[in-house]
């Protein structure tokens, strides 16, 4: 299993392909800048074998370019995300599109996910971690084997974490979300914007937990 990192340009998210038994992708950005993107994706792998398309959280920069990248694929791709992420998702709701002249497209979520659940991606099993705080919808994904987190807008490096202030934000439930990932064993961090981390991952968690006294 290999992961690679589409880093965002502009308003977009990472976006991370994982190939291996079951090819997959966790996130899409915008769609803002889907040539780049596309591109990218056909030096790493042939579009029509990913099979699985994962979004962290409900957010335009995250979900935008969705129907894009589902129509590069074999259009047998399924779709997860959590389950308080996904009625936006399929109703393509978003202000953030708007302000951006951008359009959140209406897609089907196949695979509606709850916490504590697992998905193979890639040669791994992946634990679904709900944690709610930046949204109500974001999850992060956790390999024991490579003690690897996905963690979408929940936390980044060098102990940077999600807003609270936008609409479903909530800095209490981000506290405990934190605190929740800071019981994991973490060696690689793939965040959902900027710089990912591999090796002593685990820093970066507790660092984020440690900043949120400032805000609580």
């Amino acid at each position: 299993m290999k992961i690679y990192c589409i880093y965002g340009i502009g308003y977009d998210s990472n976006i991370y392909i994982i190939t291996g038994k079951v090819p997959t992708i966790i996130d899409c950005g915008t769609g803002l800048n889907q040539k780049y993107v596309e591109d990218k994706i056909r030096e790493i792998i042939n579009s029509e074998e990913i099979l699985q398309v994962i979004l962290t959280h409900e957010h335009y920069d995250h979900c935008g370019g969705l129907k894009k990248i589902y129509g590069i694929s074999n259009k047998n791709v399924k779709v997860f995300a959590h389950i308080l992420a996904s009625n936006k998702i399929e109703k393509g709701e978003s202000d953030f599109a708007r302000i951006l002249g951008g359009i959140m497209p209406k897609m089907s979520v196949d695979i509606k996910l709850n916490n504590k659940e697992t998905i193979q991606i890639g040669d791994e099993d992946f634990l679904v971690i709900h944690t709610p705080g930046h949204t109500s919808g974001c999850i992060c994904l956790y390999s024991k084997q490579s003690k690897t987190l996905f963690s979408g807008d929940t936390v980044f490096a060098y102990g940077s974490f999600g807003r609270y202030d936008l609409p479903g934000g909530d800095a209490y439930a981000l506290k405990d979300s934190i605190k929740k990932l800071s019981k994991f064993d973490i060696e690689n961090l793939y965040p959902g914007h900027e710089t990912i981390v591999e090796g002593n991952g685990n820093i970066h968690i507790k660092k984020s937990l440690e900043n949120t006294s400032y805000i609580i």
